[in-house]
């Protein structure tokens, strides 16, 4: 991994950790009702001391999985795991201070033209213009709506396989919002076929 890319992926590791307890069965009907409309199965376990809840929902779209996730610990997150066909990487996060004062000492970052994304993230990628291609316009206001964290697309070309992992603010509690979340993820999902990154 570069230097960037373990600043980035050690920052949505961090946001994906135990941030106090928020009790996610206030949400259950909520995610009840996002199963049901993508026709998926919402599965409820609990940690092995029975203390913790987990949602987990596995929706089928173009020959794949989205699967979100959500617990009383963990932040909302959505994984796609996909056969890879570009070497491409691609890590989006929210700026911190350490990034703001970085790039005032000079630190080169990529941006798509989008004021109020482009001061909000910060993009990692080592192929700028298939980057442009892939976020459009319609993805860059679905992450500005919909308070993305953090989204990571990683591939591993040897193996042809490739991951990406959204991780969302642990403030969502609304339906639509959710569903606007998976309907992002399939734009994006189109985007990466569309441009043959994936299969």
């Amino acid at each position: 991994m570069s230097e960037n890319k373990d600043d980035a992926y050690l920052k949505q590791v961090f946001v994906t950790q135990t941030k106090g307890f928020k009790d996610v069965t206030t949400k259950h009907e909520i995610w009840q009702e996002v199963a049901n409309e993508f026709d998926a199965e919402l599965k409820v376990s609990h940690t092995t001391d029975n203390v913790f809840k987990i949602f987990r929902i596995n929706i089928p779209y173009n020959n794949l999985e989205i699967k979100l996730s959500e617990s009383d610990t963990q932040p909302l997150k959505f994984e796609i795991s996909f056969t890879s066909i570009l070497d491409f990487e691609l890590i989006i996060g929210i700026e911190d201070s350490i990034d703001r004062l970085l790039k005032k000492l000079g630190k080169k970052e990529l941006e798509l033209g989008n004021e109020e994304f482009d001061k909000k993230y910060l993009i990692n990628s080592h192929n700028p213009e298939i980057t442009k291609k892939l976020i459009t316009q319609d993805i860059i206001e679905g992450f500005i709506k919909s308070e993305v964290y953090s989204f990571a697309y990683t591939s591993d070309i040897k193996k042809q396989t490739s991951n990406l992992l959204s991780v969302i603010s642990r403030t969502i509690e609304d339906k639509d919002k959710i569903t606007d979340l998976i309907r992002l993820h399939m734009k994006i999902i189109d985007n990466l076929k569309g441009l043959k990154i994936v299969e």
